[in-house]
């Protein structure tokens, strides 16, 4: 079953809700071995200035990346992702991740290039930006995106 979209532009993606709590923050920063203590002691992020302990840049590229592929399918490869970290990301409450298509590009008939913009909003606050490029089979493809090589993943 070939799950890959037909993107055009404006197309949205799925937004992806996840609850903020203290375990997904620390346990992010732990996986990447972010052993920083703004990422897991609240009391020493409360002297440091931080309203609390905060999401680090792992945690937030691997769900960024996560909301990409959740849409793109295992066709899909990001071959860039850019983002801005606008606000701390506190355990509270839940976070959305949305975005939209903003470019297409095709490659060959085999490989297009998807661009995305994308945020990660806690309750009506953007918090991160982000721009993504993804690239998925063309019409006459399937997989040539995983066969690409060179600067063509990194203009």
């Amino acid at each position: 079953m070939n799950r890959t979209p037909k993107p055009h532009i404006g197309m949205k993606l799925p937004d992806l809700f996840l609850p903020v709590t203290r375990k997904l923050v620390s346990m992010g920063a732990a996986a990447s071995r972010d052993w920083q203590p703004q990422h897991h002691d609240p009391d020493w992020a409360r002297k440091a200035g931080l309203p609390d302990i905060i999401m680090n840049n792992y945690t937030q590229a691997g769900l960024i990346s996560r909301f990409v592929t959740d849409w793109s399918g295992p066709s899909g490869r990001i071959g860039r992702l850019r983002f801005a970290m606008r606000r701390p990301l506190c355990p509270a409450g839940n976070l959305t991740i949305r975005g939209a298509v903003v470019d297409l590009s095709a490659e060959s008939d085999t490989l297009v290039w998807v661009e995305i913009d994308a945020e990660i909003l806690v309750g009506d606050d953007i918090v991160t930006t982000a721009t993504i490029r993804v690239a998925l089979p063309g019409p006459g493809g399937d997989s040539s995106a995983w066969h690409s090589s060179g600067s063509r993943w990194n203009p």
